[in-house]
C-alpha cells in the first residue's frame, strides 16, 4: 500500500500498545503513519517512545484550561494540524469529548480489556478478575460520549486459568491487545471496516 494512514495516538501511561504499533508501522507490517502522540500526563513513558522513535509529542493538560470542551478543542487542533485521519485511543483514561468526536467522527477507535458490554471502565481488569469469569478478553471499538459504549469493532477472548494471578491475567490481556489492535488498525488503513448503525461491519 502506497499510502499510509494517518493516526494520532492519544495515551496516559508508559504506552506499550504505542510501542507495539510504533514497532510495526517500522517493520513494514503495519500501513501506517503516526502524526503525533498526545499525552494528557506530562512525564511519562509513552511520551518517551515516541520521542525515541522521533514522532511528534504533546502534553494537552485539561487542568489547564478553564473549561473540559476548551481541552477538548486543543486536543481536535492538535490533531487537525499534524493531518490524522484516525484517533487511536491506547491507554489514553479520559473520556473523549464531543469536541474531538465531531472532528473525527467514528474514527475514533479504543482500546478496553474486557469483553464489553461486560466490565466496562477503568478497571475491567481487576473486575473480570475478581467477579471469577472464566473467560474475559478485550474489545476494539468506535468511541462515542460514553465511557467503552460505542459501536464494537473486534473482540478476542482471554481465558483464566484456574491458577491464574491477577497478574498473570493482566499479562495475557496485554499480549492479546498487542495482536489485536495493531489488526484493527491494519484493516481500517485496507478500508475494510465500516460502520453501519450500531453495527461494524469488515469487509473479508
Amino acid at each position: 500500500m502506497d499510502k499510509k494512514l494517518r493516526i494520532g495516538v492519544l495515551i496516559s501511561g508508559s504506552g506499550t500498545n504505542l510501542q507495539e504499533i510504533i514497532d510495526r508501522t517500522l517493520a513494514g507490517t503495519l500501513d501506517a503513519e503516526i502524526v503525533t502522540v498526545i499525552s494528557n500526563k506530562p512525564d511519562v513513558k509513552g511520551l518517551q517512545r515516541a520521542a525515541d522513535a522521533g514522532i511528534r509529542h504533546v502534553v494537552i493538560m485539561p487542568e489547564n484550561y478553564n473549561l473540559v470542551a476548551n481541552f477538548n478543542q486543543a486536543i481536535a487542533r492538535e490533531l487537525s494540524h499534524s493531518n490524522a485521519e484516525y484517533v487511536i485511543l491506547a491507554g489514553y483514561m479520559k473520556l473523549v469529548g464531543r469536541e474531538v468526536l465531531e472532528a473525527y467522527p467514528n474514527k475514533v477507535v479504543n482500546l478496553h480489556p474486557a469483553i464489553l458490554p461486560s466490565f466496562p471502565g477503568a478497571h475491567g481488569i481487576q473486575e473480570a478478575f475478581d467477579y471469577g469469569v472464566k473467560v474475559s478478553g478485550i474489545t476494539v471499538h468506535f468511541a462515542n460520549e460514553v465511557f467503552d459504549e460505542g459501536p464494537i469493532i473486534a473482540q478476542q477472548e482471554v481465558q483464566i486459568a484456574e491458577d491464574d494471578t491477577v497478574e498473570t491475567f493482566e499479562a495475557k490481556i496485554h499480549a492479546a491487545e498487542y495482536q489485536l489492535l495493531p489488526a484493527v488498525i491494519q484493516m481500517i488503513a485496507e478500508g475494510r471496516v465500516h460502520v453501519q448503525g450500531r453495527k461494524v461491519v469488515i469487509d473479508g
